[in-house]
């Protein structure tokens, strides 16, 4: 009974999601309203099917810009939900953790033959950068980012904020600063060193003048 509380309590959630804000349901909308005539009905569910089929087939047989097809899809939704939050001034929470966990993939592909060793690498890449594009709680950007990604953050953070304090400065401060700062004392000491000759000297003037 309890599992089956579960999942009924996923399945509500998933249909509380707006169907308008899953990831290329607009292009799906437009493909299907511009279809001619197939001689039998169509629905746009049918056209949602076929295309990530053909996008599935593409990239897990690895065929001809299968990369292409990986990096255009995983860039184009992401972009322009940036920009509607950016728009509609509302916090970019879970976009901000997309374009973390999208260059941690491209910081894995930079080494040679690491997408070579994987079987299905492309696919596997896209279906978990669809899973952090869906909307709503529970999507991967925010579990990925909250789980893994902060944590480490975190520890970082810490690490560079003992090390500023334990060097007296803030990290922002560099060693060059140190030694201008250390130059201009040593300057104006000197300065001061000069001034107080020349007082001396000027005094010792006047009262031989006066003799």
């Amino acid at each position: 009974m309890k599992d089956q509380h579960e999942i009924q309590g996923k399945i509500a959630k998933l249909k509380d999601v707006d169907p308008s804000q899953l990831p290329y349901s607009s292009f799906m909308r437009l493909i299907y309203k511009n279809l001619p005539y197939m001689g039998f009905p169509v629905q746009e569910i049918h056209v949602t099917g076929v295309f990530w089929t053909l996008v599935g087939l593409w990239t897990a047989m690895g065929l001809m810009g299968a990369s292409f097809v990986t990096d255009t899809l995983a860039i184009v939704f992401p972009a322009w939900m940036s920009y509607k939050c950016e728009k509609n001034k509302t916090p970019p929470t879970q976009w901000l953790a997309y374009w973390i966990i999208y260059s941690s993939f491209y910081l894995v592909e930079s080494s040679h033959g690491v997408t070579a060793a994987f079987p299905f690498y492309h696919s596997v890449k896209l279906t978990i950068l669809l899973w952090c594009m869906f909307p709503g709680k529970g999507n991967g950007a925010t579990l990925i980012y909250s789980l893994g990604i902060k944590p480490a953050l975190q520890i970082l953070d810490g690490f560079m904020e003992a090390e500023g304090k334990k060097g007296g400065t803030s990290p922002g401060h560099s060693h060059d600063g140190d030694k201008h700062s250390k130059a201009d004392k040593e300057y104006k000491t000197e300065l001061k060193k000069s001034s107080s000759k020349e007082s001396l000297k000027n005094g010792n003037g006047k009262n031989g003048h006066g003799k």
